[in-house]
């Protein structure tokens, strides 16, 4: 099923910001790999929308209409001191889906359903033993830094209300 790309008029159904067509332009250009198989491909960059959406609570500004699909098109944001106009997906949203969109398409499991302990050993002998070793992780979620970090001027950096940028002028 192809992508229903979002282009900032409040598309119905929307699932991506980047047709399949740009994502692979704009993976070519930063040097990232989506799946060969276009219907892989999509099904990543949907994963990867959905990762940017999970970013909503901290984004600043609010989603223009209550019934669109995506985080964006936004009202009240402003990138690097200057407003976005509410009918347009910036740049920064693009490339932080196509960089989860990458990281899904290579078999990362982003939200896997785990406590973040590996089984290093497991013996059934009359007792049961079973020992775990802590991975490093202290549960399942896996933060994409890239993505993040193209995110980040987008970002409050709260989930409330009562946070704002400030600019000097």
């Amino acid at each position: 099923m192809a992508l229903v790309v979002e282009d900032g008029s409040i598309v119905a159904g929307a699932d991506s910001y980047l047709s399949l067509e740009d994502a692979r332009a704009l993976a070519a250009k930063y040097g990232y790999a989506l799946p060969a198989d276009d219907t892989e491909a999509e099904a990543a960059l949907r994963n990867g929308a959905m990762y940017v959406g999970l970013q909503e609570p901290a984004m600043c500004g609010r989603r223009v209409s209550a019934t669109q699909s995506l985080s964006f098109p936004r009202t009240g944001i402003s990138l690097y001191g200057f407003p976005v106009a509410s009918n347009v997906i910036p740049d920064q949203v693009k490339l932080a889906q196509l960089i989860a969109g990458v990281e899904y398409g290579n078999g990362a499991d982003v939200r896997a359903s785990s406590d973040g302990r590996v089984t290093t050993m497991e013996r059934v002998e009359g007792a049961v033993t079973v020992q775990y070793t802590n991975n490093g992780n202290t549960g399942s979620t896996i933060t994409i830094t890239a993505s993040m970090d193209a995110l980040r001027p987008l970002l409050c950096g709260s989930n409330n209300a009562f946070s704002f940028n400030v600019y000097r002028g």
